[in-house]
């Protein structure tokens, strides 16, 4: 009968690494072996794995950017997928985008920007796939993905596609039911014309104050919590006192307080231990139990809200 790891050896054109160290995919640079990362460039290669997963009963994962994502020191069971080069394309007619679910965010703001697109100036030097953001309905300044997205192509579990209207996509605050499916492929955005150069100098504007207050330079996962409903996570965090705080390789920034920042030498445990620390002081203080914005994945892929 063979097995799952023959199977998806036998995918044509599928680039496969076996027991590949997860760090390098991720913005923390934190994160075990995969047993099986596969990047696929066809949506056919898609589709066959998913089915291979199924027939298999193999655990599987999709990793974008990995910006917002902690994977354990333990690494990851199963199958890790990463959507190719072909999934990055970036297109336009009239005042509609087409994007690919691996190209940057950043990337795509600057295309609409060159195409006199406005709506997508937020979207700059957010560190993320635009997979991952509509995923998580990434917003900043006041916006979000929710705003222009008009469509989204997905891979369902069963291996076949679907488009999902906006009207489907449930979009929240930081949410959207995109995770019901197996992975996003294509995104459709209803944009706006207007002035290239305005648009440009709001693009870059938005950009410079993300620069000025955040540890770009750093490795984290973004923000670690989301902002609660009585104030933003950043500024309780910092009204306990709490930046600096460090436990082993990872530390609360001195520039943001919602930043985890991680050294060299940090570790999955590190980053989880400090969560675990800023949250009891936190509660303790006000009262308000931060809620995770990244994702914290344990072995076999399953998100964890220690």
């Amino acid at each position: 009968m063979g097995s799952w790891r023959d199977s998806l050896a036998a995918v044509e054109g599928l680039r496969l690494r076996w027991d590949e160290p997860l760090a390098r995919y991720t913005s923390y640079k934190i994160g075990g072996p995969a047993d099986a990362f596969a990047q696929a460039d066809t949506v056919k290669q898609l589709e066959r794995v998913a089915q291979i997963a199924r027939e298999y009963e193999t655990p599987i994962m999709i990793i974008g950017r990995g910006s917002n994502l902690l994977i354990s020191d333990k690494g990851i069971r199963g199958i890790v997928l990463k959507l190719g080069k072909i999934f990055e394309e970036i297109s336009f007619e009239r005042d509609t985008a087409l994007s690919g679910c691996a190209a940057l965010m950043s990337a795509f703001s600057k295309r609409c920007a060159v195409e006199g697109l406005s709506g997508a100036e937020f979207m700059f030097g957010i560190p993320g796939s635009v997979g991952g953001g509509v995923c998580m309905n990434a917003g900043a300044h006041g916006q979000s993905m929710s705003d222009i997205v008009a469509s989204v192509d997905v891979l369902e579990w069963s291996g076949h596609t679907k488009r999902v209207e906006r009207d489907e996509l449930g979009f929240r605050y930081r949410g959207s039911c995109i995770g019901e499916y197996m992975c996003a492929l294509f995104c459709r955005f209803e944009m706006e014309r207007g002035d290239p150069t305005a648009i440009e100098a709001l693009r870059k504007r938005y950009y410079a104050e993300r620069r000025a207050s955040q540890p770009l330079s750093l490795p984290s996962a973004g923000c670690a919590f989301r902002n609660p409903d009585v104030s933003s996570a950043g500024r309780l965090i910092d009204e306990c006192g709490l930046k600096g705080l460090t436990i082993g390789g990872v530390q609360v920034s001195e520039r943001h307080a919602n930043f985890l920042v991680a050294s060299a030498n940090a570790s999955s445990t590190d980053v989880r231990r400090l969560v675990e620390e800023v949250r009891r002081r936190v509660h303790a203080e006000t009262g308000v139990w931060l809620q995770l914005e990244m994702k914290i994945l344990n072995e076999h892929a399953e998100a964890t809200d220690e």
